[in-house]
């Protein structure tokens, strides 16, 4: 059948479902065009068919609320009609996420509130308030889709596409270690040291490990680590903007936290009060291509607030008005596709118990979170750059 033909079958078969309509009618033209096919099937068993190829998904409606949302072509809309369980995705995610293609996501007045939000509240007082309703749970949620051995929440670095992730992410560790030139006695300073992966790597190491977070639930699982691993880590409660400390460190470690302090100047002005002359400081994050982009459904349901992905032209700019360098800078966005694929199929794994213990909600959140992300770097709709940062002087 001619793509024409399938096009005209798909409008005739929207009106005749009145639920939808005229904006169903166009949801079904834009998704004729999609690579790749895929079936709808509806609660009565009768099955429609989209886009071109293969099929390489279902989505299964439960109900009707799904038309309607679709009709919207909003994204969000759609997002949060998945959340609710009104239809099911079956098969192949990768490939259903290229429905975002046929779906809008504007949305002025959440735009407007991320800016205003900071100057209500206060940045720090906003940062303690987000960050607690992605982090400030219950430990064993997150470990469910992160990697059991290393627990980081951020890419690892493959070498290839099916490579353990406990193997890249060892990697990445050790690429840190050596670029921070790190030795037996240094002392760091970790920002955001989530559940405690890289501080057990450098401590091994015989280096001194301070973390800083703004997370309790983080705070307290790191210190039932220590305890019971005979850790010497600090751990303190702090958000970063606000930090000051009576010592200067050899080292500053970010991992995957840039994203949640998009005031570039204020941060990098606060690392360099921290760390001595001749220091360095390894960061990565994921990273977009302007501030204008962001996901509703992600701002909504996952990270709120005026958190953004790392903007690298304004972040090296920023980095270029004060006297540190850039040593070196990599794109790891296929490393983080794979990571969070790794994720999401982890998650997917250990669903009965996520269900279970945390409900269908946060499984459903979690999985199209992951598998977005998966998607948005397997497309170059989102990057990720780690680099290393050095401050002139001697020690």
């Amino acid at each position: 059948m001619s793509s024409s033909e399938t096009r005209s079958g798909l409008i005739d078969a929207a009106a005749r479902r009145p639920v939808a309509g005229r904006m169903y009618q166009r949801f079904a033209i834009k998704c004729a065009d999609l690579p790749g096919g895929f079936d709808l099937v509806l609660p009565d068993g009768s099955v429609q068919r989209f886009g071109n190829g293969t099929k390489a998904f279902n989505l299964v409606v439960n109900d009707s609320r799904t038309l309607q949302a679709f009709a919207t072509l909003d994204q969000n809309t759609v997002a949060e009609s998945y959340f609710a369980g009104d239809f099911d995705i079956e098969g192949d995610m990768l490939s259903a996420l290229r429905i975002r293609a046929a779906l809008g996501d504007r949305h002025p007045l959440l735009a407007v509130w991320r800016t205003i939000q900071p100057l209500l509240l206060g940045q720090s007082r906003l940062n303690k308030r987000v960050i607690s309703q992605h982090y400030d749970r219950d430990s064993a949620f997150f470990l469910q889709f992160l990697d059991p051995n290393v627990p980081i929440y951020t890419q690892a670095m493959y070498q290839g596409d099916n490579e353990p992730f406990s193997d890249a992410a060892l990697r990445k560790f050790a690429y840190c270690f050596d670029r921070l030139r790190l030795k037996p006695g240094d002392h760091i300073l970790e920002i955001g040291p989530g559940w405690g992966a890289w501080m057990k790597y450098a401590s091994d190491r015989g280096v001194k490990c301070t973390g800083i977070s703004i997370s309790r639930h983080s705070l307290n699982y790191l210190d039932e680590i220590a305890k019971s691993g005979c850790y010497d880590w600090e751990l303190i409660f702090a958000d970063l903007l606000e930090y000051t400390a009576d010592r200067k460190y050899d080292a500053i470690v970010i991992m995957g936290i840039i994203e949640h302090l998009p005031q570039y100047g204020q941060v990098l002005r606060r690392l360099m009060s921290i760390l001595k002359p001749g220091g360095r400081i390894f960061l990565d994050g994921a990273s977009q291509k302007n501030t204008k982009e962001f996901s509703s459904v992600i701002i909504k349901h996952i990270f709120p607030g005026n958190h953004k992905l790392l903007v690298l032209h304004e972040f090296l700019k920023a980095v270029s008005e004060t006297p540190l360098q850039v040593e070196e800078i990599f794109d790891d966005r296929h490393s983080y596709h794979l990571t969070f694929r790794q994720w999401a199929l982890n998650l997917e794994r250990n669903r009965s118990f996520i269900v279970e213990q945390f409900g269908e909600l946060d499984y459903r959140r979690f999985r199209l979170y992951l598998w977005g992300f998966s998607h948005n770097m397997a497309i170059a709709d989102s990057g990720c750059h780690r680099m290393i940062l050095y401050y002139p002087g001697e020690h």
